[in-house]
Order: structure tokens, then C-alpha cells, then sequence
């Protein structure tokens, strides 16, 4: 399967350049040029990796660079030398490598060989709700251990929950969860989806798994 790489530019030249040695080297090429577009395809496409151009880029540069690490994809950034105050903010928001402009084709294969395709969804074959959970209005118990929720986040662990492990796509959260589905865009699922992870950081052993390119599923596992 070809890795795709997301290119985050308006520069339609350093594209067509970044295109033909993605080929070159046998990726394929996706063009991002808002904000919006990159944070569609970060979160719903079949994206391996993500290149931020961040001269000229009209937005706030660490927010995608956030973004893109939520979704589990590797970041690479192409930064000139007179911007260190992006180059912190980067870092800070996770970012693996700097590709020097001028660009560096030694420096972007470097980082493209470190990629590799995402791997097929798949549906877990061992699901086993533990015994001791219980999903309220407002919380999650896990062996006694009680972790406040909104009820917003508690509704979406629900019906992971009560879906057996199964693959839920965006559109079908929406449906199921939000009071008012037609006025929900699929961006506030990611969103909803990033505040019940947090949450559920104190469980070791209760996750909510990425299905990039399909969906969200819930898994437990023994401590």
C-alpha cells in the first residue's frame, strides 16, 4: 500500500516539487492549502505522514502540527532560518523533525523513509467488557475507580462500549449521540473524542483506539 503524504503549503510551486520526489521515492502526494482541508484530512483520510510548510502558511502552524500528532501522524516541518519563534512553538506541540529551507532533498528522504503506511482497520476479535465498568451520565467506574466525564464524553463511551469493539465511524457517533445530529460537523467528534482520551488517561487499562481513515473503538485491556 502507497503511503500518502500530506503536504500543507500554498505555495503551488514547492508543491509540485515536493509531489514529484514524493513519487520519486514511491509516495503519493495530498495537497492541503487552508486550514480546514488539513484538519479534514488529518483526521478522516488515509494519511501516513504530514509536511508543514510554514512559510506563508496562513494559520496557526502548531495547531495543526497538534493535530496531526492527535491523529498519530509524524510531522515534519519545513522552517527557514529566521523563524525560531514557530520552531519553539512546534516543538512544543510535538513535532519529530525541522527540514531546513532551502529545502534539503537528503533531510525530506531522510524523514520519508522513517514513514510507513497505516495499517487496515480491523475489528477487535477478543472483546471483553470488564465486569466492573459502569458508564453514567457523568462518569466512568473502572474497579472502583471513578473518572468524572462530561456527558457529552460519557454518551460517546457508551456506545463505543455497547458497539463490542466494532469500528465507529464519525457519521455514525453523530447519529447516535448528538441530540441534533444535522448541525454537527465531523470535526467536533475529534474534538469530543480528544477530551474523553484525556480523561481516560488515569485507566490504564481503558483506551479509545484510532481507525485512521474509518473510525473510533474502545478497547480494554488486563492489568
Amino acid at each position: 500500500m502507497t503511503a500518502v503524504i500530506l503536504v500543507c503549503s500554498q505555495d503551488a510551486e514547492l508543491y509540485l516539487l515536493l509531489a514529484h520526489i514524493l513519487h520519486g521515492e514511491g509516495f503519493e502526494a495530498r495537497l492541503a492549502a487552508t486550514e480546514d482541508e488539513a484538519a479534514e484530512a488529518c483526521t478522516s483520510a488515509a494519511i501516513s505522514a504530514v509536511l508543514l510548510d510554514c512559510a506563508g502558511w496562513p494559520s496557526d502552524v502548531a495547531s495543526i502540527c497538534a493535530l496531526s500528532k492527535e491523529a498519530g501522524l509524524p510531522v515534519g516541518a519545513l522552517i527557514g532560518g529566521d523563524m525560531r519563534a514557530q520552531h519553539i512553538q512546534l516543538i512544543k506541540a510535538g513535532l519529530e523533525d525541522v527540514i531546513a529551507r532551502p529545502l534539503s532533498p537528503a533531510k525530506l528522504i531522510a524523514f520519508l523513509n522513517s514513514v510507513r503506511p497505516r495499517p487496515e482497520p480491523t475489528i477487535s476479535s477478543s472483546f471483553v467488557i470488564p465486569a466492573d465498568l459502569v458508564v453514567e451520565d457523568h462518569a466512568v467506574v473502572v474497579a472502583g475507580k471513578r473518572i468524572n466525564l462530561a456527558p457529552m464524553e460519557a454518551r460517546i463511551l457508551k456506545f463505543l462500549v455497547e458497539r463490542q469493539g466494532e469500528i465507529s465511524t464519525r457519521e455514525q457517533l453523530i447519529e447516535a449521540v448528538w441530540p441534533n445530529p444535522r448541525y454537527v460537523g465531523r470535526r467536533a467528534v475529534d474534538v469530543h473524542i480528544g477530551r474523553l482520551r484525556r480523561a481516560l488517561a488515569e485507566l490504564r487499562n481503558v483506551r479509545v483506539r484510532t481507525a485512521y481513515g474509518a473510525g473510533y473503538a474502545v478497547e480494554f485491556h488486563e492489568t
